[in-house]
C-alpha cells in the first residue's frame, strides 16, 4: 500500500499493484482494494505505452472484482450488481484496447478468460463459451478457459428444451471437463487443488448421467451439406464461421450440423379465452426471419463485386473525403439498422410473455426490466428474487446498449453504436473509405470508416443472435415454473405447425 510507485518503472509499478489486489483479496482488506484504485489512477496519468494502458483496465477489473467478493453475502441471484457491472465494462476496455495486441499470451489468455467467467455468471453463456474458444485459440492448453468452458456447455445444456442439443451440448462439456482435469494443462497461477477437482468431478457426473459414447457415436457434425450450390455454400460457410445461425450447435463451432435456424419457441400453456395460437409465437418466427434477412444482407454487403445495375444512373456528389456510396453499403447500413430494431422488438416480447403491463410506448430493450420502463424506479416486481438463467443473460446482455435514460453500460462501444443508430436513423452518417483528416461531428452529421461500421454492424448481428438464443430457453425456464405453479384439471393441446418454406417462393 506505500509501495514508491513513483520510482518505479510503468511495468513494475502495474506489477506492484497487482500484488496489492491479490494480497487485500486473501486478507479481505478492502482498504488495500480502496489504495490499489488509487494507485492505478495514478498511474493511468503518466501517459502509458497502450499495452500498459490495457493492463490498467485489466487490473481495475480485478479491484472491482475483489471488491464484490468482500461485500456480496449468500443469496438468491441477484439482478443488479454494480461492482460486476463495473468489471465487465473495464474487461470489455482492456480487451477492445489498441494495446491488447501487444500483451503475453498468457495475460490475453486471462483477459478473454475472465470476461467469459464474468459473462457465465450473469448469464450471458453464449458469449462467454466464443470467449473462452478464443482464450484457447491462443494458448490451446489453458486450464481455466477449458474447465470454464465445460461449465458453461452443461449450463447451457441444462436450459435447453431440446434432448438433441442437450445431449451434444453435455458431451461438449465433459470433453472440456476432462481435458482441464487432465495432465499438460497449462495453470496461470498455482490454484488450489480444489479447481482441478471441480472439473473432474463436473466430468464424472455427466459420464454417469449419459451415454457419452452412443451421444459421439451419432454425432455427425459434418454430415448435412451446406446448401444447392456454391453461392449458398459460400453465405452459409460465412455464417457458421461468425456462429451467426440460432442455433445452439453453432456454438460447439463451424460445423454444417448447425447451419440453419431450427431454434423454436417451446410449448406454451394458456388458457381457454386465447383465440388461436398466441401472438407471441407469430412475433418470433418475424424476428426469425428479419434477423435472417439482416444477416444476408451484410454478407451480401461485404461480398460485392463490381457495380450492381442499380447503381448505374444514381447521380451524386464526391465530396473528396473518400466517401462510400453503393447498393452493398446500403446493404450493411440496413442490416445495421435491422438488427437494432430487433433488440427493441425482444423488449416488446419479454414485456407480453411475463405480463408487466409496462405501456407499450415505454418499452425498450433496455427499459423493459424496470417498473414503468424507468430505472429510477427499480427492478420489475416480477423479476426480484426470479431465478431464470437465460433472461438473467438477456437482462445483462441489455446493458451493453446505451440509452438516453441509461447513461452507464457494460460495452465501451455502446454510446457509439446508439449514436451510429441514431444518425442511421434520423440524421446524416457518411461512410468513407478511409478516414482522411478530422471526421464529420457535428449536428447534423457524423462520419466514419467503413471497416470499423462493418465490425461494429457484424458486432451487433451477434448479440441478436444471442438474444434471439436466450429468448426462448428463458421462455421454456418460465413454463417448466408456470407448471409446477398450475392447479390440476383438463388440458387440452394445440399442434403449432413449421411454417412450409415452399410458400416463401411465391
Amino acid at each position: 500500500m506505500r509501495a514508491p510507485l513513483g520510482k518505479m518503472p510503468d511495468a513494475d509499478a502495474l506489477d506492484s499493484v497487482a500484488e496489492l489486489i491479490d494480497l487485500a483479496g486473501d486478507a479481505r482488506l478492502e482498504a488495500g482494494i480502496t489504495r490499489a484504485f488509487v494507485q492505478l489512477r495514478s498511474i493511468e496519468r503518466r501517459g502509458l505505452a497502450p499495452a500498459h494502458q490495457a493492463l490498467v483496465h485489466y487490473f481495475r477489473a480485478n479491484r472491482w472484482g475483489e471488491r464484490q467478493r468482500m461485500r456480496e453475502k449468500p443469496r438468491p441471484r441477484k439482478w443488479e450488481q454494480p461492482e460486476r457491472q463495473e468489471q465487465i465494462l473495464e474487461l470489455f476496455r482492456a480487451r477492445n484496447h489498441e494495446g491488447f495486441a501487444g500483451l503475453s499470451e498468457l495475460r490475453r489468455c486471462q483477459v478473454l478468460t475472465n470476461l467469459g467467467l464474468m459473462f457465465n455468471d450473469v448469464g450471458r453463456f453464449i458469449e462467454a463459451i466464443e470467449l473462452w474458444d478464443a482464450a484457447l485459440a491462443v494458448i490451446p492448453n489453458f486450464g481455466m478457459a477449458l474447465g470454464s468452458r465445460g461449465t458453461g456447455f452443461k449450463y447451457y445444456a441444462l436450459a435447453s428444451a431440446d434432448e438433441y442439443d442437450r445431449e451434444i451440448l453435455m458431451l461438449t462439456a465433459h470433453r472440456s471437463y476432462a481435458t482441464a482435469a487432465g495432465k499438460r494443462v497449462l495453470w496461470d497461477s498455482p490454484y488450489p487443488p480444489s479447481v482441478r477437482k471441480f472439473f473432474a468431478t463436473g466430468a464424472r457426473e455427466i459420464a454417469e448421467r449419459y451415454d457419452l459414447e452412443a451421444i459421439a457415436a451419432d454425432l455427425k457434425l459434418d454430415q448435412l451439406p451446406l446448401g444447392r450450390g456454391k453461392e449458398e455454400q459460400a453465405y452459409r460457410r460465412w455464417c457458421l464461421g461468425r456462429r451467426l445461425f440460432v442455433n445452439p450447435l453453432n456454438d460447439l463451432g463451424a460445423y454444417p450440423i448447425a447451419a440453419s435456424d431450427y431454434l423454436m419457441l417451446p410449448p406454451l400453456t394458456v388458457g381457454l379465452e386465447t383465440r388461436g395460437p398466441p401472438s407471441v409465437i407469430g412475433l418470433f418466427s418475424q424476428m426469425k426471419q428479419e434477423y435472417a434477412f439482416a444477416r444476408l444482407l451484410l454478407y451480401e454487403g461485404t461480398h460485392h463485386e463490381g457495380l450492381h445495375f442499380a447503381d448505374r444512373r444514381v447521380e451524386l456528389s464526391d465530396t473528396l473525403d473518400y466517401p462510400r456510396y453503393s447498393i452493398a453499403t446500403e446493404k450493411v447500413r440496413t442490416a445495421f439498422r435491422l438488427a437494432y430494431s430487433l433488440l427493441d422488438k425482444i423488449g416488446y416480447f419479454v414485456n407480453a410473455y411475463w405480463r408487466l403491463g409496462t405501456e407499450v410506448h415505454r418499452v425498450g430493450f433496455r427499459s423493459v426490466w424496470y417498473n414503468e420502463g424507468d430505472a429510477s424506479l427499480g427492478l420489475h416486481a416480477q423479476f426480484r428474487d426470479y431465478e431464470n438463467w437465460p433472461l438473467h443473460g438477456l437482462f445483462w446482455l441489455s446493458k451493453d446498449l446505451f440509452d438516453d435514460h441509461f447513461q452507464r453500460a457494460t460495452s465501451p462501444e455502446a454510446r457509439e453504436i446508439f449514436v451510429i443508430r441514431n444518425h442511421l436513423e434520423h440524421k446524416y452518417l457518411q461512410l468513407h473509405e478511409m478516414m482522411v483528416g478530422e471526421s464529420m461531428g457535428d449536428a447534423l452529421g457524423m462520419s466514419i470508416g467503413e471497416p470499423d461500421f462493418v465490425s461494429k454492424a457484424l458486432r451487433l448481428m451477434k448479440m441478436v443472435r444471442a438474444a434471439m438464443i436466450y429468448l426462448p430457453l428463458a421462455v421454456h425456464r418460465e413454463e417448466m415454473l408456470r407448471s409446477k405453479k398450475r392447479q390440476p384439471g383438463l388440458m387440452g393441446g394445440m399442434s403449432v405447425y413449421r411454417y412450409d418454406q415452399r410458400r416463401k417462393g411465391g
